[in-house]
């Protein structure tokens, strides 16, 4: 029975999926170069900044998008892809405000941003892991400053809805709030939270709460010189060491045996996660130093 003209069509509709399929293999990402780089989908967050810094110093900090895409257009005769404007905007806010370090609406926004993903006002976009390192990575080459107990209990937060326990750098600035060391009091028998403002006594039988002044948060005197609340024991809920570990194990060995080696087990599956998340890190690493290397002689020029 011969095909029908139906048959024919869909025929030549996956030859011809199957040759883009095969175009874009063997091209791989378009390559980045002065010409396109503000058109570039592909351009990386800090070569998009160093090229505005190297054409407008640090005046465009303050402009007005409108006038920032302007300049940009007319200086460089070229368009600007929408993932560039995106970006660009976000290293612009790392430049001019704090708020990516303190308030962790921005920081996750950032983040977002950084990674390819349009931010959604009044959504919360929990990032994961790996979005985590590569972006804070990336941040870290614009500007570096040190991250609030908000910033770093919101990071702690998406490492553990990713169920992974240990962070690394540059992320390991929230292990403390990852670990949530807690404290049972000898004493009294009561278990809390040892993360701050907690001062190394037990609250209730230093009275910090039942003084004169209780809002002082301060243990009574009294109290201490009678040794209480002071014979306490110390654990993690979250303990970082075996996934660290077994992380370490996994990233010192040969990429082959890795699915062989990687067991259904808690440790390991944490493990396996945050190997694919520095992984991206890196990927993201290596793609701004392909991208430096078409560009450098111009942005090196005087």
């Amino acid at each position: 029975m011969s095909d029908t003209p139906e048959d024919l069509f869909f025929e030549k509709l996956k030859e011809k999926k199957a040759e883009e399929i095969q175009v874009r293999q063997d091209t791989g990402p378009r390559p980045v170069t002065q010409r396109n780089l503000f058109e570039n989908p592909e351009s990386h967050p800090v070569l998009l900044d160093a090229a505005l810094l190297k054409t407008f110093g640090v005046e465009w900090f303050p402009w007005l998008a409108e006038t920032l895409f302007h300049e940009i257009e007319q200086t460089f005769k070229t368009s600007i892809a929408d993932v560039n404007r995106l970006k660009i905007m976000t290293v612009q806010t790392l430049h001019v405000t704090d708020s990516f370090w303190e308030e962790w609406e921005i920081f996750e926004k950032v983040i977002n941003s950084l990674n390819n993903i349009p931010p959604m006002l009044g959504v919360m976009q929990p990032p994961d892991a790996g979005m985590l390192l590569a972006g804070v990575d990336i941040v870290n080459q614009v500007r570096k400053e040190e991250f609030s107990e908000e910033v770093a209990r919101y990071t702690a937060a998406c490492f553990l809805h990713d169920n992974v326990f240990y962070a690394p750098p540059p992320c390991d600035f929230a292990q403390l709030y990852i670990s949530q060391p807690m404290y049972k009091c000898k004493d009294c028998g009561k278990t809390r939270s040892a993360l701050p403002p907690f001062k190394g006594y037990c609250p209730s039988c230093t009275e910090i709460y039942s003084q004169e002044h209780p809002f002082t948060f301060e243990p009574s005197e009294e109290a201490i010189k009678k040794n209480k609340g002071q014979n306490i024991e110390y654990f993690l809920s979250f303990d970082p060491e075996p996934t660290k570990k077994r992380f370490e194990e996994f990233d010192k060995a040969d990429p082959t045996a890795l699915p062989g080696m990687i067991k259904e087990e808690a440790v390991d599956i944490q493990a396996a996660k945050l190997i694919s998340a520095v992984d991206y890190k890196n990927s993201r690493i290596k793609q701004l130093d392909i991208q430096l290397t078409g560009i450098r002689p111009w942005l090196e020029s005087a």
